[in-house]
């Protein structure tokens, strides 16, 4: 009972009555929950006790109380005489005795439970109900009300379902109307009367209350009702017409929209499809183009490659420096300009059509550099301007090893320093390489194009495949072994005025557009541009002091290196181990009474002899540079009295120490004698010599083009003369480029002990720096350095011998469709004393080797190959050379043999050189066939 009171909402009052009359009760007064019994069986006294609210039970003492006393036992007997539930209206416990709606219900004789709920809380909902000007009244079946009519002058009564209407009309006259309120069909009943002369209609019904009859009564004014209604009548009616009109205003937008948006749609279509079939054409036209640039591109290298290789018998045969071998190299040369021509439109085409790609290999881009450098090196030389390799801060050195295109790379610096030595009439082109780490504003790059902006990007843009590059590029730069490679090609040239700097990059423009133009179609830097994009860079044109001559070209690419354990960058570190160490250099430490070793530059050029003051400087050797004989003749001079000086000071300081020896020997020998009479002595030896600031080791390094050199003779020879404590070495610097038909005329008749070739770069540097005793040379006097004539020389007599003993006697196969490169290919082959057959396409090859290798199976040779070597065309008609080798692959794998096949193509691609490799062929050439790539070719055969 307790439970029911505390948690079912609205309930006031639980009572529980047994037959005999005795109740148990509790209930709610104000705040306080309290509890009401009898002891005795319908008796009159009751009794009140508090309960505790949250556990229910009672506390306190118990209080009689007499107000119980007006109910009678009739009550009781009622209720327990009940089968069903009964529900009634009656008067609660609490002081206040509100009227409640009680629920009783019997409990299987064992007595009855009743529970009451407050009639407040119904006529507090009716009496918060907006009637819109109406009213209301609410009474029990049998009288009792519950909500009072508010109507003036008017009494309602309610009794037995019949509704008794009492009221006052304009005259004061009462007038009484009753009427029953039972339902008819399901219906009420309504009635109308007058109120003070207003007209009402009342509408009655009977309705239960929580179990409880009870009737309610509904009035309204006619007139208000019908102005009421009128008036929302007539704004539902405005309102009405107005969503009418927003609708059909709506509608005919509608309308509009769709029939425009279908017309549009249409004229999209109509568009979309004369676009895709222009797409579609234009495709087939590309791959047309592609298709027709392949055969042209086959074919004009084909005529080159003949007409090239032609000129060298040729020229064999000429007599030299007579008109027929000029005109023989003049038409050599201009066959290599048509060539470069063919490759940069070839390679513009590429770029455009978005096929070009990045070939990933390790190499040494020092190397790399230095080969660039020295093969413009003649063609600077021959103009009066000196090609220079800078290494700046030598941080090259640390990453040396890196991983990429080595061949665009290549391409990208000879475009730029071609460019350089052309545009360049006097002065230098230098070429210089530094590293870093790439920069935050990079990676804030790359973090952009992996966020929105790529997601943008990719929703514009359906054709995924256009955004490869973009993520190879951005792959590239998040490696954590990635660096930034920043190089610049500086030259003293004519330089690029401001307002062409941005179109120079264009393709099929340049800067000169006069008749007298440079030769050239305007391809290279357009090149050079995509090429550096390509590679995750940019290439941009630097702004010089004011003053001075030529453009410098910046260009930064990204790369991946090979990261040692330090992880800085700095210069002092590279100076250290990895600087020397990439040079080849194990570096002794002088002692600590010399200030090591001494190196005089007399070289032509000054930035070369900046840079190689520089480069030397930074490997803590002294250097001094002088810029004609007469310098450093005073030079040497200077030197040698600094080093007389030394060693007569020395003699001088002996002699005075011996003689303070003998003096002190004499007066201890008359005084006291010592020990052995050697007592307080001191070695001469002991003392501090004044040489602890001289060279141990004096390197001259003198240009052949610096001379006449009369003077520096007699000075060079006394110098190596009279320093007898000091190594002295002269290496000479010869020019093959301009020497070469007088070298001996031309060299000095100084004291030479090494002869190098230029340039004074790289390699040639290490190789001089390879004779200072700090380095080990103090013990390789006796071993020359060797030139760059010297081992030319080697190794044309190595390649000779080779030639002569690798194919003599051999029996090889050339397969070539072309006649006069067939004839070619045979010529060269033979004078190489090899046994050629021929065949002109993919096809006959194939059924030549087969008869052979039938042939050779039923004389019972079945290891033996049927050709030494194979030379295929890869191009050709009815079978091409891909389709051959597979078949005669497939051929071999009966026999357990495997003859070398070699690609000897017009196609001089990567992808190309690719693709024979996957058909099966051993090794690629490209046409004409030449002496040293062939050798080179077999010799790499034979070693796998």
């Amino acid at each position: 009972m307790f439970l029911a009171l505390s948690t079912i909402p609205n309930l006031s009052q639980v009572s529980y009555i047994e037959p005999d009359g005795l109740m148990f009760s509790f209930y709610n007064d104000e705040d306080q929950t309290l509890a009401v019994f009898s002891n005795n069986s319908f008796s009159s006294t009751y009794y009140t006790q508090p309960v505790n609210r949250d556990t229910g039970k009672l506390y306190g003492a118990a209080i009689s109380s007499k107000f119980m006393s007006k109910f009678n036992t009739s009550w009781y007997q009622n209720f327990s005489n009940l089968r069903t539930g009964h529900s009634s209206f009656g008067i609660g416990w609490n002081k206040a005795q509100d009227l409640l709606f009680s629920s009783t219900a019997a409990m299987d004789g064992r007595g009855v439970i009743s529970i009451g709920v407050p009639v407040n809380v119904f006529t507090d909902f009716f009496t918060g109900i907006d009637f819109l000007g109406g009213d209301f009244h609410l009474a029990t079946n049998d009288g009792h009300v519950l909500v009072e009519t508010k109507l003036p002058d008017t009494k309602i009564f309610v009794q037995n379902g019949t509704v008794s209407l009492y009221g006052k009309n304009m005259d004061g006259v009462i007038t009484n109307r009753n009427k029953s309120c039972k339902l008819f069909d399901g219906e009420g009943c309504h009635f109308n009367a007058k109120i003070r002369g207003i007209k009402h209609v009342f509408y009655c019904s009977p309705v239960e209350i929580a179990g409880v009859p009870s009737v309610y009564v509904l009035s309204f004014p006619t007139k208000g009702l019908e102005s009421l209604v009128h008036e929302k009548s007539n704004l539902a009616l405005t309102l009405l017409v107005l969503m009418f009109v927003v609708v059909l205003i709506s509608l005919c937008i509608f309308m509009t929209l769709i029939i425009r948006a279908a017309r549009r749609e249409m004229f999209l279509c109509a568009a979309l499809i004369k676009q895709m079939e222009a797409t579609q054409q234009a495709e087939r036209k590309s791959m047309n183009k592609s298709r027709a640039f392949a055969t042209a591109s086959h074919d004009i290298r084909s005529c080159l490659a003949g007409i090239t290789g032609w000129i060298d018998p040729c020229l064999e045969q000429a007599t030299p420096h007579s008109d027929l071998a000029n005109n023989l190299s003049l038409m050599k040369t201009c066959a290599a300009d048509l060539h470069g021509i063919l490759n940069s439109v070839l390679d513009i085409s590429k770029i455009e059509a978005g096929k070009m790609q990045l070939e990933e290999e390790e190499f040494d881009l020092t190397k790399l550099l230095e080969d660039v450098v020295d093969m413009y090196y003649p063609d600077g030389m021959n103009k009066g301007v000196d090609v220079v390799l800078d290494l700046c801060d030598g941080s090259i050195f640390k990453f040396y090893l890196v991983k990429g295109d080595r061949g665009k790379l290549k391409q990208i610096l000879c475009n730029l320093i071609h460019n350089a030595v052309k545009f360049t009439s006097e002065g230098h082109v230098s070429v210089r390489a530094i590293v870093k780490k790439p920069g935050k504003e990079d990676a804030i790059i790359a973090s952009n194009r992996n966020g929105i902006l790529k997601c943008f990007s990719r929703l514009c843009d359906r054709n995924n495949g256009s955004f490869s590059g973009l993520e190879e590029i951005q792959t590239l730069r998040q490696n954590p072994n990635c660096m930034e490679f920043v190089f610049e090609v500086d030259d003293t040239g004519k330089g690029v005025p401001k307002e062409n700097q941005k179109s120079v990059f264009e393709n099929f423009v340049q800067v000169n557009e006069s008749p007298h133009r440079h030769e050239g179609c305007g391809l290279g830097l357009g090149i050079v541009q995509s090429l550096v994009r390509l590679m995750g860079g940019e290439i941009k044109i630097m702004d010089k002091e004011h003053g001075e001559r030529g453009t410098c070209f910046q260009f930064n690419i990204f790369l991946a290196v090979n990261l040692q354990e330090s992880e800085d960058c700095n210069t002092s570190d590279l100076i250290s181990t990895d600087f020397h160490h990439k040079l080849g250099l194990h570096r002794w430490s002088p002692t600590p009474k010399s200030e090591g070793s001494h190196v005089v530059l007399l070289i032509t050029g000054e930035e070369r002899r900046k840079i190689s003051k520089k480069f030397i400087e930074n490997l803590g050797i002294k250097v001094s540079i002088a810029k004609q004989e007469r310098e450093i003749c005073q030079l040497l001079q200077r030197l040698k009295r600094k080093l007389d000086c030394s060693r007569f000071s020395s003699l001088e300081k002996n002699e005075l120490c011996m003689l303070d020896y003998l003096s002190k020997s004499a007066s201890s020998n008359s005084n006291s004698a010592g020990i052995d009479g050697f007592s307080g002595i001191h070695d001469p030896s002991s003392r501090k010599s004044n040489s602890k600031h001289l060279p141990t080791f004096i390197l001259i390094v003198v240009d052949a083009c610096a001379g006449p050199f009369s003077k520096l003779n007699p000075v060079v020879a006394n110098l190596k003369k009279e320093t007898q404590n000091i190594q002295c070495k002269v290496v000479w610097l010869d020019n093959p480029f301009i020497h070469a038909k007088s070298p001996e005329k031309n060299r000095p008749s100084l004291p030479c002990d090494h002869t190098l070739s230029k340039p004074f770069h790289g390699s040639s540097i290490r190789r001089v720096l390879g004779l200072l005793p700090e380095y080990g040379g103090i013990y390789q006097c006796s071993s020359p350095i060797s030139t760059e004539a010297t081992q030319e020389t080697q190794r044309t007599v190595h390649s000779s011998t080779m030639s002569e003993s690798t194919l003599g006697g051999k029996r090889v196969l050339v397969v070539e469709d072309v006649e006069i490169l067939c004839k070619l290919t045979t010529t060269s082959l033979r004078k190489l004393g090899a046994i050629v057959d021929v065949c002109v396409n993919g096809k006959e090859a194939f059924d030549r080797v087969c008869k052979v290798l039938g042939d050779q199976r039923s004389e019972g040779q079945f290891q033996a190959l049927p050709y030494e070597y194979i030379f295929m065309d890869c191009e050709m008609p009815i079978m091409n050379g891909y389709e051959a080798t597979k078949l005669i692959r497939m051929e071999e794998q009966h026999y357990g043999i495997h003859i070398p096949i070699i690609a000897l193509t017009a196609h001089a691609m990567a992808e190309d050189a690719s693709k024979t490799m996957r058909a099966g062929m051993d090794f690629h050439l490209t046409k004409p066939l030449r002496e040293d790539t062939l050798l080179d070719a077999i010799r790499c055969i034979e070693m796998k």
